[in-house]
């Protein structure tokens, strides 16, 4: 059933007319309609956006005789970010939809069948306890797994910590960037960009590479036309056009998942003109650092690692004082040859020229020459790469480092108006710490055995699982094979709002609040764009859904365990606010009260700037050109290797001769929003979008109804003609449920596979989501 927004407003609420789900009572069972005898006194309440599109957006909300009527922009501290998108105005129908989860539920048919019966709390509560005791007590904590999806306000990590259970919030999604790039810079979980994007203005060259910026980052936007009024060129790098490739200044598509052969041929011209800034990378890099040709190890003397020192016409550590590194050379010690990282790098690319890398990305070698030029010639740089798009690849960590090198190389880290990295949610900003909740000593998480997207394919010690969120429709690749893991465990328990995917494999689902709705006054923190925020109680929670504090604090009661637990998730607050931090300074939960539930950080006023001290959170506290990590995978430097699977070199090409693709889009963040009835009414179904030569070849026409598949699984949707896909290539809009789909899941047909070099990086291996390859067909009785 449809309900507008006109609708709603117009009814307050519209009660019964929500309808039920399945054989549940109806929703007037719960709420009361708008004309009903109350209190009919307004209030304002203040709360934030916590699913996962990085915004953060605080909303002003307004309650009328107990529902939430109306969501505004709250009025920031820094008036440019007092702003909301179509998925915070959606909010207020997706509050009181009928997919809303409204009583505990108890499994009755197979796993995946998606058929259950309403139980009470107590017995959901008991049920779950009972099983994770007897799981503790025959096979140790480590049996019992915790996993909280990114949209997530409230992990149960103590729960975790206190059944010494395995527990991960983020693993294989949006970190095969940021773990070749944190090698090279030490960078943080996701990659996040050196500098704030209001910086950009001082740039004078922005490479977005497969960042669709303009789509996905909508509350940002006015800080890349700043950028633009200000003078910087901006050039997309993509293999599809995209929105912001329609307002960007040059748009390159490659092949894709060949990004980084472009970034070597960058780094090949930087070197072959000598674009390279000698003084920044002698200073604050390893390009002095010494090679030795025996092990391909970096040269030490005792612990620390050696430079050979121009003015003494000696080897000396690389932080001795007054020293004047070389950074060109070759030398010997003992026998061994050594060689800079600097020369051996050049070296190494050598061979990585305009020509070879035209042949491989589809670039033309004047374009790719011209973008080197421009890159490191122009001014104050800027490398800012998606999630959607190149991270998503087997190879996705060497992209990362080549990107740093590069930025590094040209001096653009450490700079106003440089950076590298990922520059969506608006990172990165003025941050500060917060203090977790102390628990007894004798309280430890178990280590996790392996990185979450090893569960389905490795034998592990895993026998339940607790997961908050949509995660297996999300955050794993081939759905078949997740499945077939999910049978096996002894108990699979899901915490959510909506009935969505992974809800359909859970012997027990315990309904949780959306973000509006709180048993307490004040709940839970958030740092974004310079900007401390927390939630205030918008509306009491509705059916018999709990917040995920409320629901760990009682299946810890009956743990024997609350006691060591925070009363209120304003003692969490307050606990969380203590750390003497100078930006938390005179922030407590009373001023935050105070001041509309957000406060500006006590932080400078100009635009966050990382590294501009030039040291970094590496070993040797310098950029490191060089990784001794990846040694025994033959990759000290990175090196472009053709797609694990996405690639026509691929036996598998002449089968399934299509890679695939899932992209961010301004309609969901991530599977959020995929049943937000008011945004359904702009695109009410996933779209396979496909070049119509393509089409063509297979004999279809827009809108038929065709089949997606390869080897792994199929689904099905409807063709949309897109011209603006390049050619070989096909894409549909990440985070669609499967009830969209005329049949299966998109996930069911998404490349799996880990990259061994990918274990030993800081944040694993990344799911290798768009080097997937497939063929489509149209579908029976399409």
């Amino acid at each position: 059933m449809g309900l507008s927004r006109r609708t709603f407003i117009k009814t307050g609420l519209a009660g019964a007319a929500l309808g039920a789900c399945g054989a549940l009572p109806p929703v007037s069972k719960w709420l009361r309609q708008t004309d009903a005898a109350a209190d009919p006194q307004e209030k304002v309440a203040y709360t934030y956006h916590p699913p996962n599109c990085g915004g953060r957006c605080s909303f002003k909300c307004t309650v009328k005789d107990g529902k939430l009527v109306k969501i505004e922009p709250n009025e920031w501290p820094d008036k440019r970010h007092s702003l909301i998108c179509l998925r915070g105005l959606s909010e207020l129908e997706r509050v009181y939809s009928p997919d809303r989860i409204k009583t505990p539920l108890k499994r009755v048919g197979e796993r995946g069948e998606g058929k259950f019966v309403p139980i009470s709390w107590d017995e959901a509560l008991t049920t779950v306890a009972n099983k994770l005791k007897e799981l503790k007590d025959k096979h140790g904590g480590k049996s019992i797994y915790l996993k909280a999806s990114s949209g997530v306000e409230h992990p149960m990590f103590s729960l975790a910590t206190m059944l010494g259970a395995q527990f991960t919030n983020h693993a294989g999604i949006d970190i095969g960037l940021s773990g070749g790039l944190h090698q090279v810079t030490g960078a943080g979980l996701f990659g996040p960009m050196n500098n704030e994007v209001t910086d950009w203005v001082n740039a004078k060259t922005i490479l977005l590479l497969g960042n669709n910026f303009l789509e996905t980052s909508m509350t940002d936007a006015q800080f890349f036309y700043d950028a633009k009024e200000a003078g910087a060129k901006i050039i997309a790098i993509d293999p599809a056009y995209s929105t912001t490739v329609t307002r960007c200044d040059q748009w390159i598509s490659l092949r894709p998942g060949t990004d980084t052969a472009l970034i070597m041929a960058l780094i090949n011209q930087v070197f072959a003109n000598k674009w390279y800034h000698e003084d920044y990378l002698r200073k604050n890099s390893t390009a002095p650092f010494l090679i030795r040709a025996d092990d391909k190890k970096l040269f030490k003397a005792g612990d620390k690692y050696q430079v050979w020192d121009k003015n003494s016409g000696s080897f000396q550590p690389y932080d001795a004082p007054g020293i004047h590194a070389e950074l060109d050379g070759d030398f010997s010690a003992d026998g061994v040859k050594l060689q800079t990282v600097f020369a051996a790098l050049r070296e190494h690319a050598k061979d990585c020229t305009p020509a070879w890398a035209a042949k491989i990305t589809e670039v033309s070698e004047q374009v790719i020459k011209d973008l080197a030029k421009q890159y490191a010639t122009a001014g104050p740089a800027v490398l800012a790469w998606g999630w959607g798009g190149p991270d998503k690849w087997y190879h996705a960590d060497s992209l990362g480092r080549a990107g740093g090198i590069l930025a590094a190389l040209t001096g653009n880290i450490g700079r106003v108006g440089g950076g590298v990295g990922a520059a969506n949610h608006h990172l990165p900003g003025y941050f500060a710490p917060f203090k977790g909740w102390p628990l007894p000593k004798e309280f430890r998480p178990a280590k996790p055995e392996m990185p979450a997207t090893d569960f389905p394919q490795k034998p592990n010690s895993v026998r339940a699982v607790i997961i908050q969120g949509n995660t297996l429709n999300q955050w794993l690749a081939n759905a078949n094979q997740t499945a077939a893991w999910l049978k096996k465990l002894d108990l699979v328990v899901v915490v959510d709002i909506f009935h969505n995917d992974t809800v359909k494999y859970a012997d027990l689902v315990l309904p949780t609040c959306t973000n509006f709705e709180m048993e307490y006054d004040y709940y839970n923190l958030q740092i974004r764009r310079n900007h401390i925020m927390t939630m205030q109680k918008v509306i009491d929670p509705l059916f018999e859904s709990k917040t995920d504090f409320q629901i760990e604090k009682e299946l810890a009661a009956k743990l024997g365990l609350a006691q060591y637990l925070p009363k209120t998730p304003g003692d969490l607050i307050s606990a969380r606010l203590k750390d003497p931090a100078p930006p938390l300074k005179g922030i407590t939960l009373e001023t935050l009260k105070a001041n509309r539930c957000i406060q500006r950080l006590n932080a400078p006023m100009e635009p966050y700037r990382g590294n501009m001290n030039q040291v970094y959170n590496t070993p040797t506290k310098k950029i490191q050109l060089y990784s001794e990590v990846l040694l025994p995978f033959g990759a000290g430097f990175p090196a472009y290797e053709e797609p694990q699977e996405a690639s026509p070199q691929n036996p598998l090409f002449k089968k399934y001769p299509l890679q695939f693709s899932q992209a961010h889009t301004r309609y969901r963040a991530h599977s959020s929003f995929s049943n937000a009835r008011w945004i359904l009414q702009i695109i009410k179904e996933p779209k396979v979008e496909m070049n119509p030569k393509d089409a063509q070849k297979r004999g279809l026409k827009n809108g038929d109804l065709v089949e997606v598949f390869n080897d792994r699984g199929k689904f099905q949707a409807r063709y949309q003609a897109t011209p603006e896909m390049r050619p070989g290539s096909i894409r549909v809009s990440e985070g669609w449920w499967s009830k969209y789909f005329a049949a299966g899941n998109l996930q069911n047909v998404t490349n799996s596979a880990n990259n061994p070099r990918g274990y030993p990086l800081s944040h694993g291996p990344v799911i290798p989501f768009n080097d997937t390859l497939v063929e489509v067909k149209k579908a029976g009785g399409g």
